[in-house]
């Protein structure tokens, strides 16, 4: 089930630009419209997205997506 009504959600990030990359790929391929409209700095970092074109598959689809960027940067020592 799509939704076409303009949804807001918080997740944890602990760097937007590496989400900002991973949405623009999904958007790109998936034709989803998710974006940072805020960004909560703290001890632990909160990044709003908006999005009207989504399933929940395609936010447990990007969160994947993130983690696997997250990984491979870890096994080629660019993160730790």
């Amino acid at each position: 089930m799509e939704s076409y009504k303009k949804t807001i959600f918080r997740i944890m990030s602990d760097n937007e630009e590496r989400l900002e990359q991973t949405l623009k790929w999904y958007n790109d391929l998936y034709d989803t419209d998710f974006k940072i409209v805020n960004i909560v700095y703290d001890e632990v970092n909160f990044v709003d997205l908006e999005s009207t074109k989504f399933t929940l598959t395609d936010i447990f689809n990007i969160g994947y997506q993130l983690g696997v960027k997250i990984q491979n940067l870890r096994d080629l020592g660019e993160i730790d």
